[in-house]
């Protein structure tokens, strides 16, 4: 089956960007007053530090079908783009209190390629544009100490209870709870460099020696910078 042309990342999907939730209700509520504490980590600083530089390796074989057939190709150039690069820190087994050292990072793009070929011994040449999906998922170590903590949002997990009037139980009309939120900062990642080392196999051929299949196995070789934003301490007075 011939593939249309394609164009953008080739994902087929809707926004990127995580839309707010949808407000259901309000509740009707009395606002009183705020109580403001000491401030805290006067003088520190928040940088974006570099976790690493990450060299990232991805095999993908694929099959091209070209609208027409083609006696020779001529040129193709290649262009690799990112569509989700995402870094799930590693907390260390038995100890959540400690700061993780390592991520699984989550990878996906595609080689959007340009490929310029002919029909015949003379004539036009056409060009021809499709999207090449890649992905890899990988453990990364030995990075700095990552800035991370778990938020606790269950009144199942704090539960406040109060004793029945007839100390038999707990009262099921009075309740609480102690929930908290850490909002970590995000690990970002940036694309540094990307190399394909790719070999091209045409088949389907007709009886005048036209192909209009191409299979394409590729080494696609990313270089990906992870960074954070962290609290530094500053410099001593």
């Amino acid at each position: 089956m011939k593939k249309s042309h394609s164009f953008g990342n080739g994902c087929g999907k809707g926004h990127d960007k995580c839309p707010p939730a949808p407000a259901c209700d309000t509740a009707k509520s009395n606002t009183h007053f705020c109580e403001v504490g000491a401030a805290t980590n006067q003088g520190d600083t928040e940088q974006t530090i570099i976790l690493g530089d990450v060299p990232i390796q991805a095999l993908t074989e694929s099959d091209i079908y070209l609208p027409d057939s083609a006696t020779d190709i001529k040129h193709i150039r290649k262009n690799v783009f990112l569509t989700q690069c995402k870094a799930v820190p590693v907390i260390p087994t038995g100890f959540p209190g400690v700061a993780p050292t390592a991520v699984k990072l989550f990878v996906e793009g595609f080689i959007h390629k340009n490929i310029q070929y002919v029909e015949g011994c003379e004539g036009v040449v056409k060009d021809y544009s499709v999207n090449v999906p890649f992905k890899c998922f990988s453990l990364v170590n030995n990075l700095p100490p990552i800035d991370w903590q778990f938020s606790t949002k269950s009144n199942q997990v704090n539960e406040i209870r109060e004793l029945a009037k007839d100390g038999m139980g707990s009262d099921r009309c009075s309740f609480g709870s102690f929930t908290f939120e850490f909002f970590n900062q995000a690990i970002k990642c940036k694309l540094l460099s990307a190399t394909v080392t790719q070999m091209d196999l045409l088949s389907d051929f007709d009886k005048y020696g036209r192909f209009d299949k191409v299979t394409e196995k590729a080494e696609v070789n990313l270089v990906v910078r992870l960074t954070q934003r962290q609290l530094v301490d500053g410099p001593t007075p």
